[in-house]
This record gives structure tokens, sequence and C-alpha cells, in this order.
């Protein structure tokens, strides 16, 4: 085994080479092709070690390196540019920091955007790098000509820049986005030119609070955005004072005149991106807008209520409506209580029937929001408002709520209102037409959301299966993925708002012949006919995207997200019965492969159900029956200095008459996911200790590695009975450790670390397995309650061709030796990785190239009988 650590040793140089050529390769093909300045100095002496073709040929320099960089790319300079930003960087000591700066060169007379940084150079020493964009033309074309702020291009390049550097300022900042009230109503009315008077104003408004790096840019027409320093109160403060001064800036007759605004507050954790940042800013901006609205159509409605909203007889007879757009409007709903509106004058049209049974004034009234509005459950009166609302404003075409509204005797009825909005040929909005729908029996409706509930759901489709058998159905059902989370934080009353929040949502989703039924707990169920049925992934993909940030809800903050299985009739099923059950397994499957997506049933998820459950079957029938068919196999761990055998890993294999062999990563899962796990672990737990304390007798220091399932962590028992095991073994504590994937170390649950806690003191040590492979942090090392860290395999399986698997290795050791903590590499299958690895100071390995799991009755005569 020394032979390989010599061979090790001599293969650094080569080691090193290899990386050499990889910075010439990055330097001469890569860099060499980009269209920016780049260029490399020495920190120390400001020697040019490298500079991209760009750059010579920008500066018309020929073999630069060699040359002071400040002799070469200034002019009458005799030291190092007083701008420079080497010394910045020098103070942070290492890499990892990017200084931003804007320079004219006094050389080209151009205009550059600089970034710089210290990196690694070939020979390891800290190197200067800066990499040039020349903004010159950008810089000429920034301002915008009628507000004299940033244009959108610029802004945004700005704020995406102080993104970027939010981390490293470590300062919180603001991201404001308004627009104008009323512009379109001031455009029309006293024209474009008084339009432009109110943005200047406004823009001048807002400019006048900023100060220091803080600015603005025109997003678009009547949009704008500016970046804060502080907090989201001191940006509020800022924007209400602008809003409050844009009145005294403008004429008499536009007082009213101001502007709604959202703010989104940045910290430096957040690693935020741009798009996400505007795209929440301008909701909570709507926010705003729109109980601005809804307050003027509340105050509107109660004028028109003081003096009646039927209209005259001579009126009724001359309401008009284009009926060419009628059908287009109604056929994507049903028959109940149907009703138009002229988009155009606001004036409405409902049935005689709905207006005998809830005592409506007439058939055609002029402000519904106002009659029909006072009708509304006073709980249910917002909702119904702001989904008005939004197709007033012209957020949405289609129209999708659900409320109780009081009949003439006084009784509350559960009501669904639909409708679609139609433009006329100039797109303008035209016709606004839908049905209500009275869904009457309250058996038939979920209490919570409203929504038709499961017995309506089968009743439903099974109608459409059996009276249009011809006609395509499709159906999505949509769980809440970790509903519970929400629930463990509040309470089940706030479950219970987020039940509802999302019905809303699915339902504004719904396109064409499409209905949603609440089903049990946290699921529901869309179903869509004909070709509406093939628009489903649309649906889920507008709840997806709508989901896919942290949401407020009464002031307080959740996270969910939603997964779904669809199936369609008849070309996965030819029953209700099928349908459901098809459906139900393709959410299974969504649910159980990452969850937040839309899995569609097919064959092979129907074939893996079916093994899934007959493998679960078996795996019960083995654990009543003492464990039938399991076994324990056990893999040698080896001192990595010499290749000595210090302890084992015990891993299960399971076999059944039925189904033969079955591999771990399939078996393992149903255990976890069933519940087994539990009395499983506490007998691999068990054997394993049995058979380390026999194996005492060939080394007393002989240590037996076991794995603990996720699940397991659940069990407040698993502490006491890995002490009884120990007792009932007689296997000192010091001859175990417990692996746990770094997921669970990932977990900053209390339960979890009193567990590690209760683990440890029994004198049993901790592992933590699978490190690497995505959950934990580097830095989480330094406060891990591990003692000792297994290194996944993928970083052995290309180490002698991959300087940064090397690197991390090498950087892993000395990171936890410096915390006491020892390191296992899993994985080592050839005598050529072993060789990479064994100048890398890890305390064990483990891997076929010292033996494959193998019974405990081979590995006793392979391993340990000749160790006496």
């Amino acid at each position: 085994m020394d032979e390989y650590a010599e061979n090790g040793a001599e293969q650094a140089p080569a080691s090193d080479d290899v990386q050499a050529d990889a910075y010439r390769f990055v330097l001469d093909t890569v860099l060499d092709g980009m269209r920016a300045n780049v260029y490399v100095t020495d920190p120390a002496t400001d020697e040019i070690l490298y500079m991209n073709r760009t750059m010579r040929e920008d500066y018309g320099l020929d073999r630069p390196e060699g040359a002071l960089c400040w002799q070469t790319l200034q002019r009458n300079l005799d030291r190092r540019c007083p701008f420079c930003p080497v010394d910045k960087l020098k103070a942070f000591g290492e890499p990892g920091h990017v200084i931003e700066w804007e320079e004219t060169s006094s050389k080209t007379g151009r205009v550059y955007r600089n970034c710089d940084s210290l990196i690694r150079w070939v020979d390891g020493s800290l190197a200067h790098l800066q990499q040039s964009v020349d903004i010159t033309d950008v810089k000429t074309a920034s301002i915008d000509e009628l507000t004299e702020l940033l244009t959108r291009r610029i802004g945004k390049g700005r704020l995406q820049a102080r993104l970027s550097r939010a981390g490293d300022e470590g300062d919180v900042f603001c991201v404001c986005l308004f627009d104008i009230n009323r512009l379109k109503e001031i455009n029309d009315t006293f024209g474009h030119a008084e339009g432009d008077v109110v943005l200047r104003a406004a823009a001048d408004a807002v400019r006048g609070q900023l100060s220091g790096d803080e600015f603005a840019f025109r997003l678009s027409g009547d949009e704008f955005v500016c970046v804060v320093e502080g907090d989201a109160a001191e940006a509020r403060g800022k924007m209400e004072r602008a809003d409050d001064q844009l009145s005294h800036r403008v004429k008499s007759d536009l007082r009213e005149t101001g502007f709604c605004f959202g703010v989104v507050e940045v910290h430096p954790a957040d690693e935020a991106e741009l798009n996400d940042v505007l795209t929440l800013a301008d909701e909570r901006m709507y926010e705003q807008k729109r109980r601005l609205h809804i307050g003027r159509s509340v105050a509107r409605a109660e004028e028109a209520l003081a003096r009646h909203a039927a209209l005259a007889e001579e009126d009724v007879r001359a309401f008009e409506f284009d009926k060419s757009l009628l059908y287009d409007a109604l056929v994507d709903s049903t028959d109940d209580y149907l009703y138009v509106c002229n988009m155009k004058t606001g004036v409405f049209c409902y049935p005689q029937p709905m207006v005998e049974e809830f005592g409506l004034p007439s058939q055609v009234v002029a402000d519904a929001a106002a009659v029909w509005g006072s009708h509304v459950h006073p709980d249910d009166y917002q909702a119904f408002m702001e989904s008005n609302q939004d197709i007033v404003d012209g957020r949405a075409t289609r129209h999708c709520v659900e409320y109780r509204a009081r009949n003439r005797v006084g009784e509350w009825v559960w009501l669904r209102c639909r409708g679609t909005v139609v433009p006329d040929a100039n797109g303008e909005p035209c016709l606004f037409a839908g049905f209500i729908a009275n869904l009457e029996k309250k058996n038939e409706v979920d209490p919570l959301t409203g929504l038709f509930n499961k017995f309506e759901f089968e009743g439903a489709v099974r109608r459409a299966l059996e009276t249009r058998a011809d006609e395509r159905l499709g159906l999505m059902v949509l769980g809440i993925d970790d509903l519970r989370h929400i629930n463990d934080r509040y309470d089940r009353g706030f479950g219970d708002d987020v039940i509802r929040i999302i019905a809303h949502r699915i339902q504004s989703a719904l396109v064409g012949r499409a209905h949603v039924y609440r089903l049990d707990g946290d699921e529901f169920a869309v179903v869509a006919r004909g070709d509406d049925a093939v628009a489903l992934p649309d649906v889920y993909q507008a709840l997806h995207q709508a989901f896919r940030r942290q949401q407020t809800h009464e002031g307080k903050k959740f996270y969910c997200t939603l997964s779904a299985g669809c199936a369609q009739y008849p070309d996965d099923a030819e029953n209700y019965e099928d349908l459901v059950k098809f459906a139900n397994y393709a959410l299974e499957y969504a649910k159980g492969h990452g969850k937040k997506r839309r899995v569609s049933f097919s064959p092979s998820i129907l074939a893996e159900r079916s093994r899934t459950l007959e493998l679960v079957e078996r795996l019960r029938d083995s654990i009543e029956h003492d464990f039938e068919g399991f076994r324990l196999v056990f893999q040698p761990q080896v001192r990595a200095a010499d290749g000595s055998v210090i302890g084992a890993e015990a891993l299960a294999r399971w076999s059944c008459d039925a189904c033969g062999e079955v591999p771990p990563l399939e078996f393992i899962p149903l255990l976890e996911e069933s519940g087994l796990i539990v009395p499983f672990g506490a007998w691999v737990l068990y054997r394993a200790m049995e058979t380390a304390a026999q194996w005492r007798a060939y080394d007393p220091d002989f240590v037996m590695s076991v794995n603990l399932s996720y699940r397991q962590l659940d069990e407040v028992k698993l502490v006491p009975s890995i002490a009884e095991a120990l007792s009932l073994t007689g296997l000192p504590p010091a001859n175990l450790v417990v692996e746990m994937t770094e997921s669970c170390f990932a977990s900053s649950e209390e339960a979890a670390q009193r567990l590690f806690a209760g683990v440890r003191a029994l004198g049993v040590r901790v592992a933590m397995d699978d490190f690497g492979t995505g959950y934990a942090a580097l830095g989480m090392l330094k406060q891990s309650p591990a003692d000792i860290v297994k290194i996944d395999r993928t970083f052995v399986r290309d180490i002698q061709d991959s300087t940064f698997d090397a690197t991390f290795i090498r950087f892993v050791v000395e990171l936890c030796h410096d915390v006491g903590i020892r390191v296992c590499l899993e994985g080592v299958e050839m005598p050529e990785e072993y060789e990479a690895v064994s100048g890398m100071g890890l305390d064990s390995i483990q891997g076929f190239l010292f033996g494959r799991p193998c019974p405990p009755e081979e590995f006793e005569q392979r391993f340990l009988a000749k160790t006496l």
C-alpha cells in the first residue's frame, strides 16, 4: 500500500500541468473569443500577465504581457492609477469579491464599465482580473427624454447590478414600482400634452425624494421604478411624500391625480432575480390600485342606491347590445341565470327568473355593482368586488367567483358567477356575458370553499360519460404539497384560508367548459370537456406560476406548491372508476417524484403502482414473519494510510419467492413510505450490533456503521432503543457509528438536533453520509454534530481527470480536520483512484477495491480471521 502513496506523490506535478493546461485552454480559447475586454495583472507589481484579443485590438497592442498596466492603458501616468480598485480587493484577502465601476479611458476616449476581482493564477498566486465592457453608446442614450429619468434598459441594468452586489454590501434596499392613476382618463379628457405634464410632475416628485446612490427609471408608458436604500418603511415614506407632492405640481382640475405603488424589500441573503422582484412589486402595486378602485366603486354604488338604479321604461326598451357576439360569450358557459353587460355603457341585463328570485328592480340595471352588490353576503363582498374590478381594469378577460347572495325571502344562496369579455374589432372590451349558477342544495356544496363537493363531482362525471360518450373528457386531480407545514406553523384555521385562496386561484385559471370541485382534504378536481380537455396543462401552468413564490395573507407569509395528476377519457380509461383511479395514481407519482409538477397517466405508472402495492404487502408479510427474506451483508471500511480493515458498514438485502432479489433502492423507499422502516430499522440495528460484538474477538476496536432512515428520526424511542441494544449485545458505544444523509443534518428543526445530541450522549458516533450531494453547505460543517463525514462516491468517478473533484476532497478533508471531524471517502474501485487520493489526508476509505458487500461468514473469513 505504501507503493500507492509514493506513486500519488510523484503524480502531483503532472496534476499541476493538467491544471495549467486547463488555464491555458480557458485563456486562449474562451477569453480570446469574448467580445469584452479582459486582462490579468500581478497585484503586487501591476505587471500584465494576460490580455485577450478583443482588448489588444481595442487598445492597438501587440504583446502587452510583461508591461505595467498603468503605463500601457493610460496616458501621462508615473504611478498606479488613483482610481485602481486593486488595494480594495487585496483588503478582502481571498477571491470572491467583485468591484464594479465606470471609467473613461484616457487612451481610447471611450467609457467602460469595469468588473474587477482577485483570482487564483496558474501558479496558485493571487492575480487581478478585470473585465471591461464599452458602454459609450449606452451612456449617450441613457436618459428618457420626457421625464429625464433613466431609460428602461439602463435602469434595469443598474437594478440588476444592485441586486448582484446586494450580498457584498450587506444592506437592505427596496424596489418600488408605481404607475399614474387615471392617466388614460386625463389623456382622453384634457389631451396627451396634459398627460405628459403629469408624467413629468410624477418623475420630479419622486426624484426629489432620492439621495445618494438611489435612482429611478421609466419602465413603460406610465410605470416607473425607483431603487431606495433602507427598509420598506423608509421606502413607503418616500413614495407617500412624493405622491402628496404630485398633487401640488399639476393643475387644479387634475388634483385627484396620484400614483399607486408596490414595495419589495431586498435583503443580502435573498439572491433575488430581477424579473421576480419587478413582478412581485407589480402585484403589490396592483393590490393598492385595486383597493383604490374598489373604494371608488363602493362610493358610486352608495350614490346610485340613493337615487335608484332602475332605468325608465323607455330606457329599458332602448337597451341594445351586439347580438352577434352573444353566442361567442355564452358558448363557454352553461344555462342557468344568463347575464349580459354592454361594456361601453356598463348597463347589465339579467334574466327574469333571477329578477324574481332576488327581487331586483328590473331586468336592465344601470349600476349592477350597487344593485346586485347590495345582495352579496358581507363576508363575500370583498372577493366579489375584487373579481369584478379585475374585469373593469382589464387585468382579466374571464371571470369566475363564488359567493352568497340574499334572495327575496332573506335566505343566503351560494352562487357561482362566470363570464367572458369579448372585444370589438378594435380590440376594446365590448361585451361581458356569462351565467350565475344557483348551487341550490347545500349537500352538494363544500362549506369551506363554496365549490361543488366530491359527491357532485362523481355525479357530474358519471352523467357526462353516460350522456356524452362520444366526447373527450379530461380529469386533473390537484393536491397541495405539504399543507401540514402551513398548519404546523400557524394553525388549521390559516390552513383553511390557504385552501380557500387556492380554490379561488383554480377558478380563475379555468378555461372553457371546465369545472372545479373540492375533494377530500387538500385535493381538488378539475373536469374539462371536449377540446377544453387538452388545455388542462395550461390550467396547471397558470397555477404553477401563481404559486412559485412566497405568498402573503393577512400579514402572514406562506409558501405552497401544487402537484397534479391527469387522466383522459377515453384514451386512458373508459369508465368513472378507472378514470379517477388513474388520475390519482398520476398525482401520487407526481408527489413521489419531486412534487410541484403535473404528470399524465401512462401504462408505466400503472405497472409501477401494481408492483409497488405487491412489494409493500410482501414486505409487510416478511416483517410479520420474523423478517423472513431479509439478511445483512457487510462492506469493509479500511484505514486510508495502509488499507487495513478497521470496520464495516451493514447493508440490508431482501428477496422473496414471487419477486426474487429486490434492490435496496427499490424496497427501502417503500419501507419508509409505509412506516415499516421503523421496525425494520430496529431489526437491522440490533443484528448489526450483535455481529459487531462477536467480531470484537478479532479486533477490539472494530467499528460497525449502520444507516438510519429519516423516518426513524421521527421516533421518540430511537435513542432508548439504541441504548437497549447496546446493553443487550454488550457492544461498547465507541464501536458503533450511525449514519444519516446530509439532508438530515441540514435540518434546523429542534427535534433533529435533540436526537443528534441524544445519540452522541450515549457515546455513539454520528456520520454524515452522502456528503456533497446538494443539501448541506460546507460552512455547515463548522457547527455540525457529525463526528465523521462520508464524501459521496460521485467525487471519485472522475478523480483522475477532474481538478474540481480533487480540490473538493482536499478542501473537505482540511476543513473537517480543522474542526475535529474524521473523513471517509466512498466509492474507490480502482488502484488508480486510490493512488489519486492516497495523499489527501483521508482517515478511511470504502469501496469495491477493498471489498464488495458480502455475507457475515465470508466477511469474517476474508477480512478478520487472518488478523489473528
